[in-house]
């Protein structure tokens, strides 16, 4: 069921709030520092990086070291740190929330307890809304801040829009109309008042980035958005020292590699249903699958769980090791099963810009991507991997079997990936691309709001 019609007189009064607030003006200069230098905040879902497989926390990692590289100052909001994870010893500029009430605020505690069981929906936001502001104020009167970058997900953006003197910039990194759809999520009252809360968040934002023209244009076509004040930006990795990338001498021809969830969104049937086809022709061949098994539902409302579905498919391969499931991995087995693999596979029914296909570039590895969201922005077909017929198993199949058949164009293939990869997305070039958006937000901002200075001021007031 398509929602977005239902929702059109909600957005329509969204848009023509939104046309006011960002209203072009002609720029003024900002009131900066003298060496021009930002500061940005950064939310993630939890942090470090090696203690949590998310692809919001890998951008945050990436996005934050190519603004140190150009000489601005990143920080990173989390209300997740794990503190015993030996990467994030001596890291600086990371603040863990707290959205507790303090002591003190015992009317504030007593609306808490009234709303959890009135709207709990709400009272999350809200708690969330107020830690993400308790940490802002922290960084304003440590230093200068300049603006708030922070995700779509459940609209709890939408929370901070008239509580911080700073601009949000609102990341599109997977809208639930579009990730929740991939994943068969009931479209229920939930998944509709989610897609609306998230609806109404972008059309009041400041300012948007997507890492994808896909999941831009998708964006602005549900929700009947222009999004004038939005713009692409890629997510960035590192790119992998030649010495290090993916080598076919050192690589086992006879694997197959995927890495993903097991279920419907990341397409883990459609990898074990082309693996079963691509026997036929190389029955030497094995697949590695690393990842969790969260169940894939299928067409008829089944729940499959990964070895019961291995087995229904294809009966003594787990046993065998035919089929090689590892669970979830941390990343040094992942990149070592890259390195390791013929063929790396991602099988995405929807992606918005995966870093699990970036990975794969940047190391060099031969792969074969879904035609799906953004993929096909990141891999070009026959340049830097091949793309198959998003859901389609047969094609994948058939993909498959062409660089099994070629190790030498799928050699070829890698390399380019990785040398295309280190142009396009590295960090600095990302975070170039992201200060230069960064800049024309402020100066919108200050424009339209007042000079930075005194809002900056005024919140050191408040603190």
């Amino acid at each position: 069921m398509n929602a977005s019609k239902s929702f059109a007189w909600t957005f329509k009064r969204c848009m023509q709030e939104n046309t006011l607030n960002n209203e072009s003006k002609t720029p003024t200069p900002l009131e900066t520092s003298g060496d021009g230098r930002l500061s940005v905040a950064y939310f993630a879902p939890g942090w470090p990086p090696g203690a949590f497989s998310n692809g919001i926390v890998t951008y945050v990692a990436s996005i934050a070291k190519g603004i140190r590289e150009l000489g601005h100052e990143p920080h990173v909001l989390t209300y997740q740190l794990e503190r015993s994870n030996a990467s994030n010893r001596g890291h600086q500029n990371v603040l863990e929330l707290s959205s507790r009430r303090r002591s003190g605020e015992i009317m504030g505690r007593l609306r808490d307890a009234v709303g959890l069981r009135i709207r709990p929906e709400r009272f999350f936001r809200a708690a969330f809304a107020r830690g993400v502001r308790r940490g802002v104020e922290a960084l304003m009167t440590s230093g200068d801040l300049d603006l708030l970058e922070i995700e779509e997900s459940f609209g709890m953006a939408g929370f901070l829009r008239d509580r911080l003197s700073v601009p949000i910039v609102l990341r599109l990194h997977g809208p639930w109309f579009l990730n929740g759809a991939a994943m068969g999520a009931p479209q229920e009252e939930d998944f509709l008042h989610r897609v609306q809360d998230e609806g109404q968040t972008i059309a009041n934002a400041f300012a948007v980035t997507a890492p994808s023209q896909d999941v831009l244009e998708q964006t602005r076509q549900y929700y009947q958005l222009p999004l004038e004040h939005a713009v692409v930006i890629p997510c960035p990795i590192a790119p992998t020292p030649s010495e290090q990338r993916w080598q076919p001498q050192h690589c086992d021809p006879n694997v197959i590699g995927f890495i993903g969830r097991f279920d419907r969104h990341k397409g883990g049937d459609l990898i074990i249903d082309a693996f079963a086809e691509v026997l036929q022709d190389f029955p030497n061949t094995r697949l590695i699958f690393a990842g969790p098994d969260r169940g894939f539902r299928d067409d008829n409302g089944r729940k499959w769980q990964l070895e019961e579905y291995v087995r229904d498919r294809l009966p003594g391969a787990l046993e065998t090791g035919q089929i090689e499931w590892l669970g979830q991995q941390p990343p040094a087995v992942l990149t070592d099963l890259r390195r390791r693999a013929q063929i790396t596979v991602v099988a995405s029914r929807y992606d918005n810009f995966p870093y699990t296909a970036l990975e794969a570039l940047s190391l060099g590895c031969p792969i074969v991507a879904a035609r799906a969201g953004g993929i096909p922005e990141i891999v070009t077909d026959e340049v830097s991997g091949l793309l198959f017929q998003s859901g389609d198993a047969a094609d994948l199949a058939i993909q498959l079997r062409r660089l099994l058949q070629d190790p030498g164009w799928a050699a070829q293939l890698g390399h380019q990936a990785a040398e295309s990869c280190a142009e396009r997305f590295s960090p600095t070039v990302v975070a170039q691309q992201s200060i230069d958006f960064y800049r024309e937000t402020l100066a919108r901002w200050s424009s339209s709001s007042g000079s930075l200075e005194e809002l900056r001021g005024a919140q050191r007031q408040r603190s």
